[in-house]
Formats: C-alpha cells, sequence, structure tokens
C-alpha cells in the first residue's frame, strides 16, 4: 500500500468534514489500484461500505452518492484496473476474474472484517464481485448488486475495434456515444445512463477499455451465482435499456435470499435515495 494522505481535490464528492485518504494497493505483480477511503470522524455509524463502480466509471457519477452516505459512513471506493488511476505492468489482464482480485486484495489491505462490512458493486463492479465472491478471505455482511451485469453482451462487430482502440480513440469516442445514444440507451427514460456512459468514455484510458472489452464479452456469472451465501440486494434500473432488465430477474431467482428492488433510472441509483437505502442496510 502506498500513498495514504488526505487530499482536498477529493473533498466536493464528500460531506464536509470528512477525513479523506487517497490510496494506492498493489494487488497483484501486474497492477496498482486507487482506493479512496471517506471518514465521517465522530458522527460515523454502521457498517463500513464498499463501493465497487463500474466499468471506466468515474467518481463524478458517484457524487451526489459519495455526498450523502458519508454524512454517516465509512466508504471505500474501489477503483479497479480498466479505470485510468491505475498502474498496470506488462501483459496486465483485464478480465473480470483479475477484476474480482483487486476487490478481493482490497478488501484485505483495507481492514474489513467478516461480516463487518457492506459490498456494493455498479454493472461490472457487481459482475467482478459475483466472480470473485467465493474467493473473498473477509466476506461482507450483506451485498448489493446495483445494474448487475450477469453476461456481457457485446456487438461482436465492436471488438476489432476495441483492438485498436489505442490507435483510433479520438475517432472512436464521438463514434461510441452516438451508437450507444442512438441505439443502446433510451435517453428519454434515463437519461443519467448516457451521463454516466459519456464520463466514462471521455475519461478512458483507451487501452484498459479496449482489453476490458475485449476480455470480458465472454464471461457468465450464471454458474457463480448459487455461491453467494450473504443476503443479498439486487437495484435494477428497468428504464435503463443498457441493461438487461431480464438477466437481472433471473438472477434474483438464482441467488439464495435476494431480494429485487427496481429504482427505474440511474439518477435514483447514484443519489441520496440510494444513501438511504444503504443505511436501512448497515
Amino acid at each position: 500500500m502506498t500513498g495514504h494522505q488526505h487530499q482536498r481535490s477529493l473533498e466536493p464528492f464528500a460531506h464536509p468534514g470528512t477525513i479523506i485518504y487517497d490510496r494506492k494497493y498493489e494487488v497483484d505483480d501486474q497492477a496498482t489500484i486507487r482506493v479512496v477511503h471517506f471518514h465521517p470522524g465522530e458522527t460515523g455509524k454502521g457498517l463500513p461500505i464498499v463501493i465497487v463502480p463500474g466499468l471506466s466509471s468515474v467518481m463524478e457519477s458517484f457524487r451526489r452518492l459519495l455526498q450523502d452516505i458519508t454524512r454517516t459512513h465509512s466508504i471505500v471506493y474501489v477503483e479497479t484496473r480498466e479505470k485510468p488511476s491505475s498502474k498496470i505492468r506488462e501483459n496486465c489482464r483485464f478480465d473480470i476474474p483479475a477484476f474480482g482480485r483487486d476487490i478481493e486484495v482490497a478488501l484485505s489491505m483495507a481492514g474489513l472484517k467478516e461480516n463487518g462490512y457492506i459490498l456494493a458493486g455498479y454493472s461490472l463492479g457487481a459482475a467482478a464481485i459475483m466472480e470473485g465472491y467465493n474467493r473473498l478471505t473477509v466476506k461482507p455482511a450483506h451485498l448489493v448488486l446495483a445494474e448487475p451485469v450477469p453476461q456481457f453482451r457485446i456487438p461482436a462487430w465492436s471488438l476489432p475495434l476495441a483492438r485498436w482502440a489505442p490507435q483510433i480513440y479520438p475517432i472512436l469516442k464521438p463514434f461510441a456515444k452516438w451508437y450507444m445514444r442512438n441505439f443502446m440507451i433510451d435517453t428519454g427514460k434515463d437519461p443519467e445512463v448516457m451521463h454516466i456512459v459519456e464520463r466514462a468514455l471521455d475519461s478512458a484510458d483507451p487501452y484498459k477499455l479496449g482489453q476490458t472489452l475485449l476480455s470480458v464479452h465472454r464471461f457468465k456469472a450464471w454458474n457463480r451465482l448459487q455461491e453467494i451465501d450473504r443476503p443479498t440486494l439486487i437495484v435494477s434500473t428497468s428504464a435503463d435499456t443498457l441493461h438487461h432488465h431480464a438477466d437481472i430477474i433471473r438472477m434474483k431467482d438464482l441467488i439464495n435470499s435476494c431480494t429485487l428492488l427496481d429504482l427505474a433510472d440511474n439518477k435514483r441509483t447514484h443519489n441520496h435515495e440510494m444513501g438511504e437505502i444503504l443505511r436501512r442496510i448497515s
């Protein structure tokens, strides 16, 4: 672990008075990832909450949620290795088991205890949790899977573009935004998800993003779900056409002790309403 220090640049993402540490965790010989700790000081209560965002998602997309939940709870915000904040070495893997290992090591290095925290993942973060759950050395008291992706349905025609992403990203990025807006996302029903995608594309490391898309498109979590042995809340967004609601309903039936809550859109899953849900669980 390296570089644990207070970061003024992160203050806008937290409730006033929150103590913030921006840390680097060397998770294996391939990658060092960023893990941000938010501590509300003496006002803290309930179990710490670990948040693992989605594919290339930036903290800006979680600003309202973090500002709300840090009023009362400690947060461990884990940026997996495809984020621009990671440091990678030659032959770094970007498959879902590698992301699961990022989470596994981060939980151990953060000093979290068995049944002593809530583990919440969004989209790709949820997929990594599902994949790596059985290997966790310290398991949570409760799982929250927000807009989980048990199977990545990436168009086959896009994979050659992902392979060339570092070379063609200035052209690829506006095309990707156009395609997502017109063919994959209903911006009338859920405009927030388009903002999340645009922020992710604007900040993405083209090489890491391309390698991730090439690595995860065959991933399926269906045979992993019955291994989950903690109470689980799935938070779906039925208005979000980017995530497949039918897959999420199927997940609910395969996970033991599982509850499904539909918040309809991404604005609600990324603000104070989600914060209140996490508070009730913890």
